[in-house]
């Protein structure tokens, strides 16, 4: 008798993991971002066209997920591991971005751009910042459309900045998000 109730109990706990699995939101790939650096005498511009996106509807949230190592020059005056020396990529690997997206205000009828101000939570370093800033957002039926810019100062995350780069950096990030996409691929 145990060692049936210990078999249910296996497969339970098997199965329980998988069926949570089946219901994770998927990542829409291919969607693009700029990191522009201010440097004292030059801007050292990275994008990547590879940040992952989806929508989480108990938050109400958009999630952006960047690997830094996607994150590639934009020019030739913009060193190729710079971007990786300051978001330490080696031991956090990922830029993370939470922007709230209600959709029942996006998709409120209005079949035209709006711009919401949107809290916006970025995790650098390990260090989460929130702010509000400007979204656009596109409506559409089980997509999100939307595009950003804003800016942060390295100073104020406390973020680690090697010191090679203290003297060429005024500490100014601009980041820019331009017609990034979600769709939601289940009911397809």
């Amino acid at each position: 008798m145990i060692k049936i109730l210990l078999h249910v109990l296996l497969c339970f706990l098997v199965a329980l993991p998988l069926q949570a699995q089946q219901y994770r939101i998927p990542y829409t790939a291919n969607n693009s971002v700029q990191i522009s650096l201010e440097g004292e005498r030059s801007t050292y511009d990275f994008q990547s066209t590879r940040m992952l996106m989806r929508y989480d509807q108990n938050t109400r949230k958009l999630e952006c997920l960047l690997p830094i190592d996607h994150l590639l020059p934009a020019n030739d005056s913009s060193p190729v591991a710079m971007v990786q020396d300051i978001f330490f990529a080696s031991r956090y690997p990922e830029l993370y971005i939470e922007i709230e997206a209600p959709v029942e205000q996006i998709n409120a009828g209005n079949r035209n751009r709006q711009t919401l101000n949107s809290r916006v939570f970025i995790n650098i370093q390990g260090i989460i910042k929130e702010m509000v800033v400007p979204v656009t957002f596109t409506p559409d039926r089980n997509t999100i459309t939307f595009s950003t810019s804003f800016e942060l100062m390295l100073q104020d995350m406390r973020l680690r900045v090697p010191a090679r780069y203290t003297s060429r950096l005024t500490g100014r990030m601009l980041f820019t998000i331009h017609s990034a996409r979600w769709a939601d691929l289940r009911n397809r």
